[in-house]
């Protein structure tokens, strides 16, 4: 297992990360969690010194079975546990059909997660299959707010983007750590069902029909990256727009051949590289960045200019 990513667990086919344990569809989600190694809680230590002195109202935040410490908190803060992430899909798999397909921990527990498939799916231009997923996620390391947001995932590749398309949050929901986790509101204000995931799927399908040249697709890489105009100035992003670009313009990313010169084999020119070629410390960094960090951002920015590219 690569350094700093715990153990994680999956159904199916090996996740595009290639970690975990391999369990059986419909596992108990307990068994599940188990397999995952997430059989643990957190918990708020009073934060002490001097032998018999504490510092009022502050905490350190740790896991029960090794005391590994995270954070130091206050006494507002509200961890949501393991349990309660795997907790928040009962009722959607046992009722909307849903599937667990993966759950793990990242930088030895700081940050966990659980992603289940929706049975959603789309061909877009009729052929490229694109698949929904539902990821919960938090940190016990003060790195990340308790997330909800669908992902969808590209079946020729395993590429990731995030689904957020309503200004009124829908495909994405932060809960910050002061405030309770209400699992039901966050449903609610998800609007679980389909209507979100039609509304991306109808955008990707603009996108594929949007003609898009290396002029245009450097346009747009520019921007994302937000370059100087100058190309003398130098700027630490700009190997990464090229190589982008080149991923592109020579239909070197995969699916190009369903894809095209197209916004759409932009934006999957643009995931690939984010989820498999950017240099990463290691698979556990690559993971994070793909989900939760930079490489997340530049995805969901390179969609968001070439919606504006397509309007």
């Amino acid at each position: 297992m690569v350094a700093a990513v715990e153990t994680m667990a999956y159904v199916g086919e090996v996740p595009w990360h290639g970690l975990g344990n391999k369990v059986e569809e419909g596992i108990d989600l307990d068994d599940f969690r188990r397999n995952a190694g997430l059989d643990w809680e957190v918990q708020k230590s009073q934060v002490r010194f001097l032998p018999d002195n504490i510092f009022k109202d502050k905490f350190v935040l740790n896991r029960t079975t090794d005391n590994r410490p995270y954070a130091v908190v206050s006494g507002r803060y509200k961890p949501v546990q393991p349990k309660q992430v795997f907790e928040f899909f009962r009722e959607l798999l046992d009722q909307h059909g849903m599937k667990m397909h993966t759950a793990g921990a990242l930088n030895d527990g700081a940050k966990i997660w659980a992603l289940a498939t929706t049975g959603d799916s789309a061909f877009i231009r009729g052929l490229d299959q694109v698949k929904a997923h539902l990821l919960l996620c938090t940190s016990y390391d003060l790195t990340l707010s308790t997330t909800a947001q669908f992902v969808s995932e590209r079946v020729v590749c395993n590429n990731t983007l995030n689904i957020a398309l309503r200004e009124n949050g829908g495909g994405k929901i932060i809960i910050p750590h002061m405030r309770d986790f209400n699992a039901e509101q966050v449903k609610e204000d998800m609007g679980i069902g389909r209507e979100q995931w039609g509304a991306f799927t109808a955008a990707l399908n603009v996108l594929a029909k949007v003609k898009v040249d290396t002029t245009k697709a450097f346009q747009v890489m520019q921007t994302v990256f937000k370059l100087p105009e100058n190309a003398i100035v130098p700027h630490p992003d700009r190997v990464h727009a090229r190589n982008v670009i080149n991923l592109f313009s020579e239909e070197r990313f995969k699916g190009a051949d369903l894809a095209g010169q197209t916004a759409w084999g932009l934006l999957n020119a643009t995931t690939e590289y984010v989820d498999w070629h950017k240099r990463a410390r290691n698979q556990n960094n690559r993971i994070n960045s793909a989900w939760f960090g930079d490489g997340a951002n530049l995805k969901d920015a390179t969609f968001n200019e070439l919606m504006k590219v397509a309007a």
